[in-house]
């Protein structure tokens, strides 16, 4: 076998995240890290490849004869879930705009049967929250971490639903469990986009009173977190 494969930030997390089992799949695999890296480590003893790209999965591919891996893994050519027929213990979706990922999970939650989920947007994370209860999951890890300096969040879900407010779907509700010594540089990060946000909802032609008032007790809430590390959901009411 060859050299053992590095992960940057975001994918170590994604890795930390795995649950070990017998199959896993990786949706939108590209260069296959994250798999290499879950193969070698012994994380998960084979795995399903996907992409829509032919030339994607030609680099995965020759990425596992590289690394020594190529008889523990299956490639599919495929959009999304379509390409699974399996039952896995872990689908990772990463690397993909929320929007992308939301229309992946919904048009394909029959191929899930009861897969733990581990997903990483890089945008529209409140859609990825909602999604994740559309389809019966809820989420029981949000990871933040920082890499090539932006900011990233991983999140896991499980089946079954759970109640969840609209202020967890917005500002995360395991995020605020998370031990991680990037929780509180990411939401001071957070913060700022809000502020930056209410500068531009309260200097509109037509301000939109209701919204610049919610916007105005999620920084609250993660001023509360950073000061105090008092917990935004802790709070009686369902904002």
């Amino acid at each position: 076998m060859s050299h053992m494969i590095r992960l940057d930030a975001r994918l170590s997390l994604a890795y930390d995240l795995y649950d070990p089992c017998a199959l896993a799949a990786d949706i939108g695999t590209d260069h296959a890290h994250l798999p290499a890296a879950l193969l070698q480590r012994g994380r998960c003893q084979h795995m399903i490849l996907t992409d829509l790209s032919p030339d994607a999965l030609r680099k995965a591919r020759d990425e596992m004869i590289r690394f020594g891996l190529s008889d523990r893994v299956c490639l599919r050519l495929g959009n999304g879930f379509a390409p699974l027929n399996e039952t896995c213990g872990v689908i990772s979706v990463t690397g993909m705009g929320g929007r992308t990922i939301r229309d992946i999970l919904l048009s394909g939650m029959e191929k899930l049967r009861g897969a733990s989920l581990v997903l990483s947007a890089h945008t529209d994370l409140p859609l990825i929250r909602e999604t994740i209860c559309q389809i019966g999951y809820h989420t029981d890890r949000e990871e933040p971490c920082i890499c090539a300096g932006r900011y990233y969040l991983v999140l896991r879900a499980r089946p079954g639903s759970k109640p969840v407010t609209p202020r967890e779907i917005r500002l995360g509700g395991p995020l605020f469990d998370s031990r991680s010594d990037q929780l509180i540089p990411y939401l001071k990060r957070r913060k700022e986009v809000l502020e930056n946000s209410l500068l531009g909802l309260i200097s509109a032609e037509m301000p939109d009173r209701a919204l610049i008032e919610q916007v105005r007790e999620d920084i609250e809430c993660y001023g509360d977190y950073i000061m105090k590390g008092r917990n935004p959901h802790d709070r009686s009411g369902s904002v």
